[in-house]
């Protein structure tokens, strides 16, 4: 995924025993334009204890006091010295990563973005989570407005070692995303958009974008949106649209043709528009059905 090349290596001997330091520069171009990543690991013998990574699109390049590189080095040149100092504090990995959960995962994911939790909404949800059922696979639905998400702060840490810092309930997502075989956005029109819960939970997935591009991970699922709107026609549903394409492409996952209904400020209740319940259960259900590997 990345061109690395060893900047600088360091042997200390101390009571503790051998320590190395390396800084390694990555050239991560193919994710983002002009990305550099540099990393110092400690290791101790042959064990890596501790690790710092910095990349050009944390650091705010132009705008911070130090470059990325002069940054790294001057990390480079404090670890030296500290384990120097107290080599004890470097025999054991210290990690900072957030693992992800190792249960949680479904066949089918079904993200329900509206607010309401009985809404229009939610109940092509639950047609979603029911058909599953059916076909026989597992399923999930995470109700992102009951859930602590917060907004992406665009640090690019995700980038360095492929985890968020951001302490929330993001993880989950993460890793039922991932193992996913088929991701079912359900959502209203807000003010010509997705609502602000399930916008995001998108920005965030930059986290599962970066497990893919730095550690590797795939994601192999096909996708689908279905889309709820108060008028008729197309147009309420051409930004929700393209927000949802963006959604899955940046992660791989291959959209069907999405699912839109409107006019529910006449309707009301999307129970009471004929079809539209068939329409969608035919829809995920062509997903789910068996097919040749492509």
């Amino acid at each position: 995924m990345s061109e690395s090349a060893a900047e600088k290596i360091q042997t200390i001997e101390t009571p503790e025993g051998t320590f190395t330091l390396r800084l390694v520069r990555d050239d991560l171009g193919k994710i983002y334009p002009g990305m550099i990543r540099y990393t110092v690991d400690v290791l101790h013998g042959t064990e890596r204890v501790y690790t710092y990574a910095i990349n050009t699109y944390e650091s705010g390049r132009r705008s911070s006091l130090f470059d990325t590189r002069k940054a790294a080095e001057i990390v480079f040149a404090r670890l030296a010295h500290d384990v120097v100092s107290r080599p004890h504090l470097y025999t054991r990995p210290r990690v900072f990563t957030r693992p992800l959960p190792g249960t949680g995962t479904a066949d089918v994911v079904i993200l329900q973005g509206s607010p309401r939790r009985f809404g229009n909404s939610a109940k092509v949800a639950s047609w979603c989570d029911d058909e599953a059922t059916r076909a026989g696979l597992s399923s999930r639905v995470f109700y992102l407005q009951e859930m602590d998400i917060r907004p992406c702060i665009g640090c690019y840490v995700c980038y360095d070692q492929g985890y968020c810092p951001v302490e929330d309930d993001m993880p989950p997502i993460i890793r039922a995303l991932e193992a996913a075989s088929v991701v079912v956005v359900c959502t209203p029109v807000y003010t010509g958009t997705v609502p602000a819960a399930l916008k995001a939970a998108i920005d965030r997935c930059q986290w599962l974008h970066a497990r893919e591009k730095v550690l590797g991970k795939e994601v192999h699922a096909r996708g689908l949106l279905i889309a709820v709107a108060g008028r008729r026609g197309a147009e309420p549903f051409i930004c929700v649209t393209h927000v949802v394409d963006a959604f899955m492409e940046n992660l791989g996952i291959r959209p069907a043709a999405p699912v839109l209904i409107g006019d529910l400020d006449r309707a009301r209740d999307v129970e009471t528009i004929g079809g539209v319940e068939d329409d969608v259960r035919a829809a995920l259900s062509a997903l789910l059905a068996p097919r040749d590997e492509e």
